[in-house]
């Protein structure tokens, strides 16, 4: 089934009637770097090998329109796991100072003291996360990015080392909590792997699987960032940009290995919903698919992620769960990497902490929300080891998006644009798709771009940004 007949099929309301009483398990699965559309039967990659997530999207749910509010590893799982904004959280980026901060509600002590199991499994990339009471009763993780092969692993705090694939580990240690777990209570998992980030290495009976596909440079390639910010050509040109990417591997070659690196977590996937199923658990849990961040494959001329570009912010974001959910629904709500936490208290029958900023997409499920949220916010840190992004934020409503570029003045002279003034992107992204005309110096566009503002200003208000709008 290609994409268009699948999205065709599913176009209809597949929403079934809920379930109520009892509470529900519920396993979250996300990956690291993985594009919204890097799922076979999403058509993007017609070769992928993908089938357990192929699953996922024929007998559950697709949100076609799902969304990361920092586009970076740390602040995203800060999001995931508390349902507040990385300004919030207190992880504002990817260094080892950005600590999650005490103050901020985290979901797993609530499921807990709700009379859950808890469990997390594989990359957690939260500098702090080992420090102290986290309200899990299982955890088998590792510091910070982890290493493909032979990684030591923090089981329960003990130091363990392991040979070979680090996926294969991180899908053993989730299927040993389910083995294991109390079978009194429900429970709750997240399972965070650390493919398919780089350097994209594959188990090595994987690395064949592809040698023979080739994949096309995207449209937006030979982008020349006309009215756009000049951080871009910079960033292009970089260690950590495109040019410097390529100089390792082509551009087929890299996709092949990004793949390749897929297919031991889609095995996991597997392994997962084969065990729910002997356990007779497949029906009462909620199983989520999703990933940290979207991430550029030559789009624009840039890899990697950040900016606030579509490729970026987009993930994947799947949802089985046949008591709410009738197979193969789709749904183009706007949904958030911080409504992930209050959606699962939702669910458990848990009140949600009214310092989470995410909403529950319950009401989504049950058909009782078809528009969905109008407007979020992204914003990102500039970080001075990747010193080629600036410090951005924006909104994105259901056709445009607005992204400004403060702080140009910056003291630090590694800072992109240093010294510039404060620059705005708009783009109308039902006509332009791909973001290729800037309408921010459009005088035919200013009433929209004062709108834009507007709702930029309110959102970082209502969240308590730092400093506000500048």
């Amino acid at each position: 089934m290609n994409r268009r007949t699948f999205l065709s099929a599913a176009a209809a309301p597949l929403v079934a009637a809920p379930q109520r009483g009892k509470q529900p398990n519920f396993v979250f699965i996300y990956t690291d770097d993985q594009r919204f559309d890097a799922i076979r039967a999403l058509g993007r990659q017609p070769w992928l090998r993908t089938p357990n997530m192929d699953r996922l999207l024929r007998q559950g749910a697709l949100f076609r329109n799902a969304f990361v509010t920092t586009s970076l590893c740390s602040p995203s799982r800060s999001s995931l796991m508390t349902g507040c904004y990385a300004h919030t959280t207190g992880v504002v980026d990817n260094q080892r100072t950005s600590l999650l901060r005490d103050d901020v509600p985290l979901l797993f002590p609530l499921l807990r003291q709700a009379g859950y199991a808890t469990a997390y499994v594989g990359k957690v990339h939260v500098p702090n996360f080992f420090e102290g009471d986290r309200g899990l009763d299982f955890v088998a993780s590792f510091p910070g990015q982890g290493a493909y092969f032979n990684n030591k692993f923090l089981v329960d705090g003990k130091p363990t080392a392991t040979e070979g694939y680090i996926t294969g580990h991180i899908n053993r240690y989730a299927l040993e909590f389910l083995a294991r777990r109390d079978r009194a209570k429900p429970f709750v998992l997240f399972v965070g792997h650390k493919a398919v980030h780089g350097p994209f290495e594959p188990d090595p009976k994987h690395k064949p699987l592809f040698e023979n596909e080739w994949m096309p440079l995207p449209k937006t390639w030979d982008d020349d960032y006309q009215g756009r910010p000049s951080y871009l050509k910079t960033r292009r040109k970089s260690w950590h940009g495109l040019e410097g990417l390529l100089a390792k591997f082509p551009y087929s070659e890299w996709q092949r290995k990004i793949a390749a690196c897929l297919v031991s977590v889609d095995e996991g996937v597997g392994q997962i919903l084969r065990q729910l199923e002997q356990e007779g658990q497949l029906d009462d849990t909620v199983v989520i698919y999703s990933s940290d961040n979207g991430y550029f494959q030559g789009e624009h001329g840039l890899n990697d992620k950040r900016a606030m570009y579509e490729d970026s912010i987009r993930v994947p974001f799947l949802v089985h769960y046949p008591r709410m959910i009738k197979p193969g629904a789709v749904f183009d709500q706007m949904v958030l990497n911080v409504d992930l936490a209050p959606t699962l208290l939702d669910l458990a029958g848990v009140a949600r902490p009214p310092a989470m900023h995410g909403r529950s997409w319950r009401p989504v499920l049950e058909g009782k929300d078809p528009a969905g949220r109008e407007a979020w916010l992204y914003e990102y840190n500039w970080e001075k080891a990747y010193p080629f992004d600036p410090t951005q934020y924006g909104v994105r409503t259901r056709r445009y998006k607005y992204i400004r570029y403060p702080d140009l003045s910056h003291p630090d002279p590694d800072y992109p644009m240093r010294g510039e003034l404060p620059y705005d992107e708009l783009y109308d992204l039902e006509s332009d798709p791909l973001e290729m005309r800037n309408l921010a110096r459009d005088p035919a566009a200013a009433s929209l771009l004062g709108r834009m503002q507007d709702l930029l200003k309110k959102l970082l208000a209502e969240t308590a940004y730092p400093g506000g709008y500048r």
